[in-house]
């Protein structure tokens, strides 16, 4: 049996979005051709969108753009929320962004310490608790009181993803977090954190060359063109997450993925 993927231009979600971004375009030099242009997508709360396309079409500028590390030249980015409150953001980096002289415990607690982490939780111990929770959840407890030198790449990450949990984001951004790892590691994280983000319901946006990743992690791929960079077509995996290890090396995901890969080459197709 196999897996036919669903493609469209512009998802309806009963459901109110968690994150709009309507219009967005992208200029840095008035006199040269635009970064972005008319991206437009709607995340709803709960979602995984993953987004692909060649170097250079503004994947990273937009992600940077939603964090609000950049700003849009026009268009805009809003983060509705179901409570009302102001909507929290996390970001995740292509590499460790750990501080050394941390233990991983009180990194993955750093947020919480500044003053809108404080706002999360009712007490200390409160805190605590949620720290001792997330170790947990990304298999980190042994390694609570170890300096980011002393364990793993891998477990580096299970570290920058938890401390970006602690916060309890509205949405989290991860860009390429798994790329610079060996193959073995990387498909171990995205079975480990597509489970994490599927168990307590957060809301992802994914950036990503790997387009077997996005296959197998994401509920939904949008597909970038580049030069400038716009939604070309967004992509349905038709898969109940999380998924599994037998999923991740399927003909299924295998034809998913060939599917993207031809539409982001279609010279190449015959």
């Amino acid at each position: 049996m196999t897996t036919t993927p669903t493609t469209h231009s512009s998802p309806a979600h009963a459901v109110k979005p968690a994150l709009v971004i309507d219009n967005v375009d992208k200029v840095f030099d008035p006199a040269k051709q635009a970064v972005l242009k008319s991206v437009s997508l709607s995340v709803q709360a709960g979602e995984f969108l993953a987004i692909v396309g060649p170097s250079g079409c503004g994947k990273t500028t937009l992600l940077r753009i939603i964090q609000g590390l950049d700003t849009a030249t026009s268009g805009q980015v809003s983060l509705p929320t179901q409570s009302g409150k102001s909507p929290r953001l996390s970001y995740v980096f292509q590499r460790s962004s750990l501080l050394p002289w941390y233990t991983v415990r009180k990194n993955v607690a750093f947020g919480l310490s500044l003053r809108s982490g404080r706002d999360i939780y009712d007490s200390r111990s409160a805190r605590d608790r949620a720290v001792d929770e997330l170790l947990e959840l990304t298999g980190l407890s042994q390694y609570a009181d170890y300096l980011p030198s002393q364990i793993s790449g891998g477990m580096q990450q299970r570290a920058n993803v938890a401390r970006a949990l602690a916060v309890r984001p509205d949405v989290l951004l991860l860009d390429e977090p798994f790329s610079a790892l060996d193959a073995l590691t990387r498909e171990r994280l995205q079975i480990d954190v597509a489970s994490i983000l599927s168990s307590i319901r957060t809301t992802a946006v994914l950036v990503t060359h790997d387009i077997r990743e996005s296959v197998f992690m994401a509920d939904r791929v949008a597909i970038m063109s580049a030069h400038p960079g716009m939604v070309k077509q967004i992509v349905d995996i038709d898969q109940p997450r999380p998924r599994t290890e037998e999923f991740q090396h399927s003909p299924q995901l295998a034809e998913i993925e060939r599917f993207i890969w031809g539409c982001l080459h279609p010279s190449n197709q015959h």
